[in-house]
């Protein structure tokens, strides 16, 4: 596994690097620093996947890539970009779906007044539960001859 960044705590300041991007966010609340942190990562990556596109078409003109390789890239960036970001969030084994705020907006409905919305309980996949015959019903088939 890859760390993409850490968040760590020092004298009531919060600090998050990302080595990568030689990106260091600094600030008094944890909430705080991850959303700097996140808009500034966001904004970069649109910025290098622009990037992309822009010399995928100039390559184009060599005939050095196919038209395809540029849709491609478009279509990678309308993907990242342009959906509403959405995740999975586990507090324990709960598991709970969390949109950015014009989701939950979109979707008052389903998320109301909260960040998360509680998706099914996967807790059973996780000890194997669900494998077992709790009832303890004859689960064997039986062939007729």
């Amino acid at each position: 596994m890859k760390e993409i960044g850490r968040l760590s705590e020092s004298d009531g300041q919060y600090e998050f690097r990302e080595p990568s991007r030689n990106l260091i966010v600094r600030g008094e609340h944890p909430e705080w620093v991850l959303l700097a942190a996140a808009e500034v990562i966001a904004n970069t990556a649109k910025l290098e996947a622009e990037s992309v596109i822009e010399e995928l078409n100039a390559m184009v003109e060599f005939e050095a890539v196919e038209e395809i390789e540029v849709d491609s890239a478009k279509y990678a960036l309308k993907e990242r970009f342009d959906l509403i970001p959405q995740c999975i969030v586990t507090v324990g084994k709960m598991d709970y779906k969390w949109a950015a705020p014009e989701g939950r907006a979109k979707k008052h409905e389903e998320f109301g007044d909260q960040a998360l919305k509680r998706v099914h309980d996967m807790s059973l996949t996780r000890t194997n539960s669900f494998l077992e015959n709790e009832q303890g019903d004859d689960m064997t088939t039986e062939t007729q001859a």
